[in-house]
């Protein structure tokens, strides 16, 4: 368990690298046998995260698990058959997962990812609670970020319904943030879990925001984007889900509202639209028949729906929210640390701060590197500080 946090610690939450080693060297330790060495014959690893590697301690990662374990949490990497299955193949599979309460039998269950807008409105919240409520009370596991305004309704509210809830957080298992979730921070593992990919005392920082939403999006069948504006990070969400196969969902909203224009987008893309938490659970009825129980009070599951042939095609789910551009090569002169960044990239808007979680690189370089290569034309800046290929 100690090489695994290691190996977290040095290459911090949200490193590619994982499946790397994990395809090559099948466990953390067998990896770590190759530090005497310098890491030399490790042909992936750039020569920042062999420095990163060699000097990341052992000891330290011993002195972190006992502190972990001593606050009664635990702890689940890849080696264990509890590790979920989720999980396993995502790109940047996670080295640790630090857990208060337990993700026993997630991978047999309906699991819902709901996100939206920190500041939302009173029409986000109130659908967010209801969608949140509907789901427990039909059986189904709620995941959100614990964020204040939309995950915050969402999760209270499918806890008060008796729900099995779980919660990704941005920080340590030590911290409760925002400091208003306390009760929902205590709650939550009694009937699920409170998750966390960052060591105890990891401040919630931007830049891990976008780390923590491709756990939430994996570890369910499905996103819902209850609100958010074309530069929230619920999009980010969204994007994960459609990169790891998961359905996307999306609420409508009022045209007048720039708190609808990220659902809107969705739903343009195909994302299947939603008004009570059946039209989400519809799409699971035969797979997880005995999961859900359609027996639930008439206000949360006899609205009028949608007819199947009015949805949108969930075929359409694998059209990106924007058209595909073709990725142009570099020019040989450009340095390592702007092909790295350039390699994460795509034709979807992401924000400097998940760049530089996704490169391990400090905000700093990205920020000069992005510049350049805005420069050079090959990539674009939109709204709310986001980049893609051009």
């Amino acid at each position: 368990m100690e090489f695994w946090i290691w190996l977290s610690n040095a290459l911090g939450a949200g490193s590619p690298r994982i499946n790397d080693i994990v395809a090559c060297f099948e466990t953390a330790e067998h990896f770590y046998a190759e530090k005497k060495t310098g890491f030399r014959h490790v042909e992936f690893l750039t020569a920042s995260e062999k420095q990163k590697l060699i000097d990341a301690s052992l000891s330290d990662a011993l002195r972190l698990k006992e502190r972990t374990l001593d606050k009664g949490y635990r702890i689940l990497t890849p080696d264990q058959k509890e590790y979920p299955n989720r999980l396993r193949n995502i790109y940047a599979m996670p080295a640790v997962l630090y857990i208060d309460g337990t993700l026993a039998g997630l991978d047999d269950n309906v699991a819902i990812t709901l996100v939206g807008a920190r500041k939302c409105s009173d029409y986000g919240r109130t659908v967010a609670a209801d969608l949140g409520r509907g789901l427990a009370r039909m059986g189904a596991v709620v995941i959100t970020g614990m964020a204040r305004g939309i995950d915050g309704a969402a999760h209270e509210a499918a806890l008060l319904a008796g729900g099995s809830t779980v919660a990704v957080l941005g920080c340590g298992l030590d911290i409760v943030y925002p400091p208003e979730h306390m009760t929902l921070r205590r709650e939550t593992p009694k009937r699920g879990a409170v998750i966390s990919e960052f060591p105890l005392g990891a401040k919630p920082e931007g830049f891990h925001f976008p780390i923590r939403n491709r756990l939430m999006s994996a570890l369910s069948l499905g996103v819902v984007v209850v609100e958010g504006e074309l530069s929230s990070g619920s999009l980010i969400t969204a994007n994960y889900a459609l990169e790891q196969g998961k359905d996307v969902f999306a609420v409508p909203g009022s045209v007048l509202s720039g708190l609808s224009k990220g659902p809107f987008r969705l739903l343009q893309a195909g994302a299947i639209p939603v008004s009570c938490a059946g039209d989400i659970l519809e799409e699971y009825r035969y797979r997880y028949a005995a999961k859900i129980d359609w027996r639930v009070p008439v206000e949360q599951n006899e609205r009028e729906k949608p007819s199947a042939e009015s949805r949108l095609k969930k075929a359409d789910l694998a059209q990106p929210v924007v058209p595909i551009r073709k990725k142009r090569d570099l020019p040989p002169e450009c340095d390592e640390n702007i092909r790295e960044i350039y390699e994460v990239l795509s034709e979807i808007p992401i924000n400097a701060d998940e760049i530089a979680a996704r490169t391990q690189k400090n905000p700093a370089e990205v920020l000069t590197a992005l510049s350049e290569l805005e420069i050079m034309g090959y990539i674009s800046a939109n709204a709310g500080k986001r980049f893609c290929i051009c």
